[in-house]
């Protein structure tokens, strides 16, 4: 009987040592700092750690599978799921956790398997580090924020409340230029800028992204930036417009929205190209401009013109003849700055010999550009009534190939279409971001994504070669398919025809601050001394 009892008590002993064994290996694990635990997992299994967190503090770890593949779910401390971490690494591989508490308590690391087939498996699993808020905060300002400048100056505005205002006095653009390492050809743009309570979002404009970037924040303070990546040899405008919201309403029930465009800027990147021609220089004779009118009766008006003859005129001997539209941009305003002084340019490629003898006659399109730079009534103009008009006041040189015709935009298509319906007395056609898109019809293509091929390039396609030279050039931050797309289109078709085409291209955008650096260019191509 005794032996009986020994007997009892012993089994009982065991039993209830070997339960509190397994209910102490399966209660839940706190997770602290620098763990790191190996264990086996069966498929019926679930291993479960916490750990307490403050709103705000994040857990960096991981689990290495051996043989298993995992899947861990994190309760929040209300019992809700909130995340699920699972890589597609199958059995074997790491399963990190990076997880930031968004309400203070603890919570719940369930670790399982959804493989019911497997039997058993190992993991080890790694805590690298629980951050405290403020640590967080850093660790995820250093990944946000996309430089080291920004980094600063979030961390500064943290303990200095005039960080930003002394930033941006510091600054004489709303952009900062910075390097990208390991990258020589592009170099990295911040662009800044501090809208007002009313302003829902801000969006900038100009440069590579044509259709626009949007501002963010930084941290908590007042100001936003975006920033953008460009060619080291790049130059373009750019803007930014802040879409504002307005409300009224002892509940705001009334919403209207409006867009101010709230600063225009010009970045130059390090290694745009030179403009050396744009300024007067010391030393160099200036030619002599003089504003007139010409009677059309074509246009059924008297359009302006600025003309100009180069120093020391000589009457006596042959000059080029070129005709540039949009007179008023192109220096035709005596006394005002010009967006391209072609006087001025005129004067120094003369001083240096790099053309022949030129007279200019620039047309002013007096708010008409639109409609007169497609107009069969403009060409006719140009071509029946100007050119004979300047060949009779000054010596010009009788062939066609000492004709150019030049513009912009419009005014660069404008160029192409009277030379190609006047090929006998026009020879060559300088087109800066030339609009080849316009069809001149109701149904007209759309500005950046055109439907249809444009008027002149089915016209030159179904031409014969005439004896026309041309210099193209173009922005590649242009609009899209409207601009570059179909002036590549339109050199194609000039070099399949047999045209002679010097064809360019640059990192900037539709913008006389290409232009007027590219129009020497042009003049130095067509009618520059060999």
């Amino acid at each position: 009987m005794k032996n009986t009892t020994q007997l009892i008590f012993l089994i009982t002993f065991l039993f209830t040592s070997i339960f509190t064994n397994a209910m102490s290996f399966n209660k839940d694990k706190e997770l602290v700092e620098g763990m790191k635990l190996e264990r086996t997992l069966s498929a019926s299994e679930e291993h479960i750690y916490t750990v307490n967190l403050e709103n705000g503090m994040a857990i960096l770890a991981e689990i290495a599978q051996n043989g298993i593949d995992l899947v861990i779910d994190i309760y929040s401390p209300s019992g809700k799921l909130v995340n699920q971490i699972d890589s597609p690494n199958g059995a074997n591989g790491i399963e990190p956790i990076d997880f930031i508490a968004n309400k203070s308590g603890e919570y719940k690391f369930v670790v399982r398997t959804l493989n019911k087939n497997v039997k058993k498996g190992k993991y080890v699993i790694t805590v690298n580090k629980i951050l405290s808020l403020e640590n967080n905060a850093k660790r995820i300002a250093k990944k946000e924020l996309p430089t080291q400048t920004l980094y600063n100056l979030w961390e500064a505005s943290l303990n200095d409340k005039n960080a930003i205002d002394t930033f941006i006095n510091k600054q004489t653009e709303k952009h900062i230029i910075e390097p990208i390492k390991g990258n020589d050809s592009d170099m990295l743009i911040t662009y800044f800028c501090v809208p007002d309570e009313d302003t829902e979002y801000a969006m900038q404009s100009g440069g590579r992204d044509f259709l626009g970037l949007r501002f963010r924040r930084l941290g908590k303070t007042k100001l936003f930036f975006v920033t953008q990546v460009v060619a080291n040899d790049a130059r373009f405008n750019y803007g930014f417009n802040f879409f504002k919201l307005y409300k009224a309403g002892p509940n705001g029930e009334i919403e209207t929205r409006d867009v101010v465009h709230s600063y225009d800027g010009l970045v130059v990147m390090p290694n745009a190209p030179k403009q050396p021609y744009i300024i007067e220089k010391e030393g160099v004779s200036k030619g002599e401009i003089s504003e007139m009118s010409i009677k059309s009766s074509f246009l059924n008006e008297e359009r302006k013109i600025t003309v100009y003859t180069p120093a020391n005129y000589n009457e006596k001997l042959p000059h080029n003849l070129l005709i540039v539209f949009d007179g008023e941009s192109y220096g035709g305003r005596i006394g005002r700055r010009a967006r391209i002084p072609t006087p001025t340019i005129l004067d120094n490629l003369t001083a240096e010999n790099k053309i022949t003898p030129t007279i200019a006659v620039l047309v002013w399109n007096m708010g008409k550009r639109g409609k007169d730079l497609i107009s069969e009534e403009f060409s006719n103009f140009i071509a029946k009534e100007l050119i004979p008009w300047t060949r009779s006041n000054y010596n010009i040189h009788p062939k066609s190939n000492n004709v150019i015709v030049a513009g912009s935009s419009r005014g660069g298509f404008a160029a192409s279409y009277i030379a190609l319906n006047n090929s006998d007395i026009i020879g060559n056609v300088l087109s800066q971001s030339g609009s080849y898109w316009i069809k001149g019809t109701k149904d007209e293509n759309h500005w950046i994504y055109p439907k249809d091929e444009g008027k002149l390039i089915k016209a030159y396609k179904n031409s014969q070669r005439l004896p026309i030279k041309f210099y193209m050039d173009i922005g590649l931050y242009d609009a899209g398919a409207s601009m570059l797309g179909m002036n590549r289109e339109f050199r194609d078709i000039l070099e399949i025809k047999g045209y002679e085409v010097d064809y360019n291209e640059f990192n900037g955008g539709h913008s006389y601050v290409n232009w007027r650096g590219t129009f020497s260019n042009g003049l130095i191509s067509l009618i520059g001394k060999e």
